[in-house]
């Protein structure tokens, strides 16, 4: 049995996790063995605290997280050479004890300090990328060392070719988005109710409280608003409920039933991770782009309004003019239309297919 090693990220966003798990799942189905690996852990307890730091810093420092992104946009071949030597002794470690066929990174930091250590190691294990950023990746994903880079998007892939990657470098797979997401393929009526999913609208706390009163002026509507981990928002909301207020508003923490969420929502409105775009869009959701973290999802709301999908609103004063004027119109089942037409949301099955292709050839 061939043993596929997955490079991910538990705890810099939803993404990684969740794009391992998809690609995962169609390996094993395909009768690979496969090991996650948090790629964080190898670099011991700085590795620790930049995981446990991203979060935190992305929602209560904004404007220096992006600094810091722009700053590695310039300054990434010293980046890269800074994982690798914090990394090499415990990822070499880690790599030799699993013996993997093949190794695949879905984490940008970990692209050329991983090729390095392979071809410094001498190891003959092809390495791969899945790019999971939507519109504009950032630099750090540019390796010309690996064997493969699973693209979301034709901009992309015709990106890295003007960056001088080879053709047979590149495959346009899509993002990977785990099956239990439902794939729409007609597309949702609209009709007399509109059904609402916020999930974490925003970063900021007072934001995401704003959001959810404006939303709540709507008429003819169902809301539903996702805290997923965020303690301090659930009980914000929960006490504004308790005052008689957001009455016609669902609050829910974590959950494990995301599918069916999405499956009955008309309207998500969400940040513009790359991630919960994509969930959106695979099910048949229109989406609209309410906020986005400094740097690597500046652009992605692109992706939703160039191709139909929804809008961009990161003002909460003006979401309710917005989903006002998106209801009584006909623009919601414009975009309900367009949306079933996305082709990037399968990823998975296309990475996986392309690793077995390549594994036995």
């Amino acid at each position: 049995m061939k043993k596929v090693l997955i490079l991910m990220a538990n705890k810099t966003g939803t993404g990684h996790k969740s794009s391992a798990n998809a690609i995962e799942a169609k390996l094993k189905a395909m009768g690979y063995e496969t090991k996650q690996l948090d790629a964080f852990e190898t670099l011991g307890e700085l590795g620790r605290k930049m995981e446990e730091g991203y979060i935190p810093m992305t929602i209560n420092q904004p404007y220096t997280w992006g600094m810091g992104y722009s700053l590695s946009q310039v300054f990434h071949g010293t980046i890269h050479e800074y994982m690798y030597q914090n990394c090499k002794v415990e990822m070499l470690k880690r790599i030799k004890e699993f013996n993997p066929d093949l190794i695949i990174s879905d984490h940008g930091l970990f692209t050329r300090a991983i090729s390095k250590l392979i071809k410094k190691n001498k190891l003959n294990i092809p390495f791969m990328i899945a790019v999971i950023d939507l519109v504009d990746p950032p630099h750090m994903w540019r390796d010309k060392r690996a064997d493969v880079l699973f693209l979301p998007t034709e901009k992309v892939y015709e990106r890295y070719l003007e960056l001088g990657f080879k053709k047979e470098q590149l495959v346009i797979s899509g993002f990977p988005i785990r099956e239990d997401i439902p794939l729409r393929k007609e597309a949702k009526q609209h009709g007399e109710i509109t059904n609402i999913l916020m999930v974490n609208p925003s970063t900021n706390l007072k934001k995401n409280l704003k959001f959810a009163a404006q939303v709540s002026r709507l008429n003819q509507v169902n809301i539903t608003f996702v805290c997923g981990r965020d303690e301090e928002l659930y009980n914000a909301l929960m006490a504004r409920k308790a005052k008689g207020k957001l009455t016609n508003v669902e609050v829910l923490g974590f959950v494990s039933n995301m599918n069916e969420l999405l499956a009955n929502a008309h309207i998500l409105l969400t940040k513009a991770g790359p991630n919960m775009i994509l969930e959106g869009t695979r099910s048949g959701t229109a989406v609209i782009v309410t906020g986005h973290i400094p740097g690597q999802e500046a652009k992605n709301y692109k992706y939703v309004t160039l191709n139909g999908y929804g809008v961009k609103c990161e003002d909460p004063t003006k979401i309710y003019f917005t989903l006002r004027d998106i209801i009584d119109t006909d623009k919601l089942q414009t975009f309900l239309n367009n949306v079933v037409t996305t082709k990037y949301n399968d990823g998975a099955n296309a990475i996986a297919n392309k690793i077995d292709e390549y594994l036995n050839k």
